[in-house]
């Protein structure tokens, strides 16, 4: 018995104490990384990425999904979170065509609804052809007066409605580039606004001050467009985006509103670190021109401020017959499906064309953060300072630029 604990004493430890060493450096490192593996743990997600990961493996399928769906997110800007039903079938004729009908309210009394069909790869995916139908309700839209010197503390009110009614064809010349056009009939028309906090517009401003205000008018709209769109992925990470729009309206009821608007918009995206950093960048500009006797109604000009403009200022804060638009951002990964970023906007609408300039741009800065598929932007959050307008915090689903 003695002799077998002495045996057992002498040969276990003895033989772990007497291992001999790692003759050189490089069998030293080599057992270092071998400890290292075994000891290794897999990664354990925390609980922000356990909920990222099942928004977009779940969450994302239920609103893209075929068939009867939840439309969620945001019906035009200011309108609050909108909320409805619509369906889709993407099946279409052999899968050459794609049905897609909603409709939505929102908890600013928003209301809209649509159906639209799509052919969008027909002759060996040279040629999109669409057609669509909607109504718009849109209750609570702000008005500031015109210009870049419009008062804040002049804000009304007014409501929007409209029927809409058109078709569009575009040819494909490469994959990347689309050309076009489309016919649109449109009938605006104004109200009074639902924010009993407000003066509505037609009782603040004049015909002069906000042409448009006083008188209704239907649109014949035909429109012309040029897109070359090289982001990657959609979510862009590097690549840009080229979009140019001519339209003429034509004033089918009174013939005093007929005038023809140019927009462009350029977009450019530069990644780096496997794609995890991106710069962002964008200038947009708009461009109004009408004859001798006519006039562009004000909620046709286009207006900087809000969550997807110069988000330090409130919602439709500037509008004109002009505007010019300039952002940058800064966007880095946190996690996977979660970015944060930094951003700079300025703009201005000025009266008259020759203002198209670098003079006297309105400005901001602030941070957000992006909850984020390769698609695109599904939520995000954006901060906005250093504007006269104060500091303003904006939740919109969608997303900038």
């Amino acid at each position: 018995m003695l002799s077998f604990v002495a045996i057992l004493v002498s040969s276990t430890p003895a033989d772990a104490q007497t291992e001999p060493p790692p003759a050189t450096r490089a069998e030293a490192l080599r057992a270092e990384r071998a400890a290292k593996a075994q000891a290794t743990r897999p990664h354990q997600p925390n609980a922000l990425e356990r909920g990222l990961d099942v928004f977009e493996d779940r969450a994302i399928f239920i609103l893209d999904r075929e068939g009867f769906y939840p439309k969620l997110g945001s019906l035009t800007v200011g309108s609050g979170f909108a909320y409805g039903l619509g369906y889709r079938d993407r099946d279409l004729l052999n899968n050459y065509g794609a049905l897609d009908v909603w409709v939505a309210g929102s908890t600013r009394g928003y209301f809209a609804a649509e159906g639209r069909i799509r052919f969008p790869e027909l002759a060996h995916k040279r040629l999109l052809v669409e057609g669509w139908a909607g109504r718009r309700d849109y209750a609570g839209e702000y008005f500031f007066g015109l210009g870049p010197t419009s008062d804040r503390d002049a804000q009304s009110d007014y409501g929007l409605r409209s029927t809409i009614v058109g078709a569009s064809a575009g040819v494909r010349p490469f994959s990347k580039m689309i050309v076009g056009g489309s016919l649109e009939y449109l009938t605006p028309s104004i109200g009074r606004g639902n924010d009993d906090n407000l003066p509505d517009t037609e009782d603040v401003f004049t015909e002069a001050e906000a042409p448009g205000v006083s008188q209704r008018a239907d649109y014949l709209r035909t429109h012309g467009f040029f897109e070359l769109d090289y982001r990657q992925p959609r979510y862009p990470r590097q690549g840009g985006f080229i979009r140019a729009d001519l339209s003429h309206y034509d004033d089918r009821t009174t013939g005093a509103y007929t005038f023809n608007r140019f927009d462009l918009d350029l977009r450019q995206f530069v990644g780096f670190l496997a794609g995890r950093r991106v710069f962002g960048l964008r200038a947009f500009m708009s461009t109004s021109d009408v004859k001798d006797g006519h006039t562009v109604p004000f909620y046709g000009m286009p207006s900087l401020g809000g969550n997807d403009t110069l988000r330090g200022f409130r919602m439709y804060r500037f509008r004109g017959p002009h505007a010019l638009l300039l952002q940058a951002e800064y966007r880095w990964e946190i996690w996977s499906g979660l970015d944060g970023a930094l951003f700079y906007d300025a703009g201005k609408t000025p009266l008259d064309r020759s203002d198209l300039n670098l003079d006297g741009l309105q400005s901001d800065y602030g941070f957000g953060f992006r909850f984020n598929t390769n698609n695109g932007i599904i939520f995000r959050v954006d901060a906005g300072f250093g504007s006269r307008d104060g500091t303003h915090l904006y939740m919109v689903w969608g997303g900038v630029f």
